[in-house]
């Protein structure tokens, strides 16, 4: 082969190499950032900057890192809390984080594996002072998701000055028991539920008590203002016509003296049965 074709061929080479470590691709779902002698020079396609596609950095001196820019999954699970009431809880829990500072995740971190591994150790210290702090029913049912937004909360202030890291979401799997005191355990829930049923019913018929005596009372005065009206009607009554009035007097006295099929054994010219006897009563 020609001197000259030996030249262009290694040309050719050399450019290709030179392009090789020159260009370089970022897809929307990444983020990079461009180290020169291992320092850092510049981010790309992070944070609110949206460049992706074809970029250009030095060759040889320029090194590129790329690092995912989509939300990723921390799984922490079978990690022993002991809860305000002493209770040894096993919990589960899964941390939803993102990097939101590639210069500052890898001045801590350097890769993904370094940084999720922090963040794991971050997560366990955010859920012992949160989870050591409530008691076992509100870790497995009661608080749950105000625990969660505390450890949320807690660790996101962590993770973000130490590994530029955004915490989008934390959720707690599974808070279980150990095997050995869950018997325990909910044999003193059910009592303590037992005790608030019993305090309910309690109140419950204090409050039926005194509504029945309430409702006794105004019966009673009801039924009193009804007989002194009918006692005013009937004085009134009496004042205007007194023979209506005894004859009245004598009809509700047979009503509530005699029953049906009662024999009665009195004089025919007895005072009692005066207005049976003739129109007038007298």
């Amino acid at each position: 082969m020609p001197r000259n074709a030996l030249f262009i061929v290694g040309a050719v080479l050399a450019a290709l190499i030179v392009l090789l470590n020159t260009a370089f691709v970022v897809r929307p779902d990444q983020q990079a950032i461009v180290l020169r002698f291992a320092e850092f020079a510049d981010a790309i396609n992070a944070g609110e900057n949206n460049e992706p596609g074809l970029h250009f950095k030095a060759p040889f001196i320029d090194s590129v890192i790329i690092y995912d820019k989509r939300n990723m999954g921390l799984t922490i699970e079978g990690q022993a809390f002991v809860a305000s009431d002493q209770e040894r809880l096993i919990v589960d829990a899964v941390v939803r984080w993102r990097i939101a500072d590639p210069r500052r995740f890898y001045q801590r971190a350097r890769t993904e594996v370094a940084g999720a591994s922090q963040l794991a150790r971050n997560a366990e210290a955010a859920m012992r002072r949160a989870l050591g702090g409530a008691t076992s029913n509100d870790i497995i049912s009661g608080r749950r998701a105000a625990l969660m937004q505390q450890i949320e909360t807690d660790l996101n202030a962590a993770a973000a000055t130490e590994l530029g890291v955004q915490v989008v979401d934390v959720r707690i799997r599974q808070a279980d028991l150990p095997q050995e005191t869950q018997a325990r355990v909910y044999e003193r829930m059910r009592s303590e539920r037992a005790q608030v049923a019993g305090r309910i019913r309690a109140e419950g018929e204090r409050a039926a008590t005194i509504i029945r005596a309430t409702a006794q009372e105004q019966s009673e005065r009801l039924r009193g203002e009804g007989e002194a009206e009918r006692a005013r009607i009937f004085a009134q009554a009496y004042g205007r016509d007194p023979e209506f009035a005894a004859f009245y007097r004598s009809m509700r006295a047979y009503e509530s003296s005699i029953e049906a099929g009662t024999p009665i054994v009195v004089p025919p010219d007895s005072d009692f049965f005066r207005y049976m006897q003739r129109r007038r009563g007298g």
